[in-house]
């Protein structure tokens, strides 16, 4: 009987879909980290350096602290949520939201921060047996050991394999994704134990990288160079007198300087033609500083997609540069803000799926789905735009008058611009 049913699973497993729940060895995945090639990761000590490093300059460096709130805040400059048509689901996602443990609106922002730095990011789920209820945990990625891919589509991620508490053994959690099973219960419907994300990575790379992975010791440098100038800057303020004496031998010299102390703030001194008295400041080079801080200033904030103005300078070159020329970092943080939203949205889905697994929700209502309100990145000035529509709709006239443009496409045009 044994041998019969060993055969009759073994056939079965044969039988199911690669991306089918069922393998509790990793038979049908493959490492990141073993001898594939073709798997284009960095070097496990790499990756957890990464992680070390990332840590330490957020703890001692004023810039990149700096530059990941500042997108923190671009992104996330307004309260997010995730919303339904449906009252029920709406009810659900409140309650999910709201809980405690998971303050989406708080918490996610900073998770969000902590993706950019560390590249990755590991949220496992506590999902309540009886009703479904799901609660994020935050896990430390530099706590992952490995990271198993779907052989056949690198780009899925299948199982995250983590260390415990102790350090000496792990365990590995399935990444959440539908469960394309036709013969599952849970059929099309998001299971899984831990969401993953990475960023910065070639397609056939399980593992994220760090936003500033490239920025690290141009930063580090950049600090340490401004810090050592400030140090040697405390001698601009000192000066020595320097006094010559002329026709006098060393021993003059010195009785000299025993009558003759440096003079008092305020106070009166004088002498005859046979003694010179000079300050002598020391000369740092100021202006050579100031150009070698800024051309790495430049260099961290050009590689970074931001204007340097963006950082420690203000007023009209601020203004200017913002309105002229940030259309490129507003697209970057636009982009970065629809892969947060993507995320969030996954996250409602499962949500709301896994009230549907434990039968606390219907499927009917659960299709009304949820959609993620993030806030605008790039605000636009009302003032400007409003002041601009009277010569836009003049324009439009004269151009429908001599036939230029037809009356649908001027409605369009006009449309369009009032849009924003």
């Amino acid at each position: 009987i044994r041998s019969i049913v060993a055969e009759e699973i073994s056939r079965a497993k044969m039988a199911m879909p690669m991306t089918a729940n069922y393998d509790p060895k990793n038979e049908g995945y493959r490492r990141m980290s073993g001898s594939d090639s073709r798997l284009r990761d960095m070097l496990p000590m790499a990756q957890d350096r990464m992680f070390e490093i990332a840590y330490f300059m957020w703890d001692s460096s004023a810039m990149l602290r700096r530059l990941a709130v500042m997108d923190r805040s671009f992104i996330f400059n307004g309260k997010i949520s995730i919303t339904s048509d449906e009252p029920d689901v709406q009810d659900l996602l409140n309650k999910f939201q709201n809980d405690p443990e998971n303050r989406i609106a708080l918490k996610y922002p900073e998770k969000a921060m902590w993706l950019s730095l560390l590249g990755e990011q590991c949220w496992p789920v506590n999902v309540n047996q009886y009703n479904g209820f799901v609660r994020l945990i935050y896990r430390d990625p530099a706590d992952i050991v490995d990271v198993f891919v779907n052989p056949q589509n690198v780009e899925q991620h299948m199982q995250v394999e983590l260390r415990n508490a102790n350090g000496r053994t792990t365990e590995k959690l399935a990444v959440i994704r539908k469960d394309y099973n036709v013969q599952s219960k849970t059929f099309d419907r998001l299971v899984g134990d831990v969401f993953f994300a990475r960023i910065n990575a070639p397609p056939n790379s399980p593992r994220g990288r760090s936003d500033y992975l490239t920025l690290f010791d141009w930063i580090d440098g950049l600090e340490r160079y401004g810090f050592n100038y400030l140090e040697r800057a405390e001698f601009l303020l000192n000066f020595v007198w320097d006094v010559t004496l002329k026709g006098m031998n060393a021993d003059q010299i010195r009785e000299w300087l025993r009558d003759n102390p440096p003079p008092e703030p305020g106070s009166i001194r004088a002498h005859n033609e046979n003694v010179e008295w000079d300050a002598v400041a020391p000369d740092i080079k100021a202006t050579d500083f100031r150009g070698g801080f800024d051309m790495g200033k430049g260099f961290i904030m050009g590689a970074a997609g931001r204007p340097a103005s963006w950082f420690g300078e203000g007023g009209k070159a601020y203004a200017n540069e913002a309105e002229q020329f940030g259309q490129v970092p507003i697209a970057d943080l636009n982009n970065r803000s629809y892969m947060h939203e993507c995320l969030l949205t996954d996250i409602g889905n499962f949500v709301i799926d896994q009230a549907v697994i434990h039968g606390v929700l219907s499927a009917e209502k659960a299709a009304a789905g949820c959609k993620v309100s993030m806030a605008e990145i790039s605000k636009k000035d009302l003032t400007k735009l409003v002041n601009g529509v009277p010569q836009l709709a003049s324009a439009l006239t004269i151009a429908q008058n001599n036939k230029w443009i037809t009356p649908d496409e001027a409605t369009r045009l006009f449309a369009f611009i009032a849009s924003y």
